[in-house]
């Protein structure tokens, strides 16, 4: 099975839950970033601010992707757009409970996380 075959297959459940299902992670992840900050007494505005300015900068991306999709009739850029930052947000999610003190076994050895670790 090639990429593209592998792409095809791959479907949210619509178009909405696709751009929805990235942004909320996105969320989550701001939500346990500010926690495990509180936690560890590093809260800090300026990565807030940059944090947030990227979460935006993620969401340009992924009305690129769409874009590209609707403007080539390609209908897989933006199924993998939206995947890769499901992915990455679960791993930054992970990192960010793990460095809030809480175990998430083996995961943290795979993600190399260390408590309070700075970005």
């Amino acid at each position: 099975m090639d990429i593209y075959q592998f792409l095809s297959n791959i479907n949210f459940s619509s178009v909405l839950w696709q751009i929805l299902t990235p942004i909320i992670f996105s969320l989550a992840d701001i939500v346990t970033g500010f926690i495990q900050a509180i936690i560890n007494k590093n809260v800090d505005s300026n990565i807030m601010r940059k944090g947030l300015l990227h979460k935006v900068l993620l969401i340009i991306i992924i009305i690129l992707s769409f874009l590209l999709d609707i403007t080539f009739s390609l209908g897989y850029i933006s199924k993998l757009v939206c995947g890769y930052i499901i992915i990455m947000e679960l791993v930054s999610i992970a990192e960010n409970i793990s460095k809030a003190g809480i175990d998430i076994g083996k995961l943290k050895d795979i993600l190399n996380i260390k408590k309070g670790e700075e970005e």
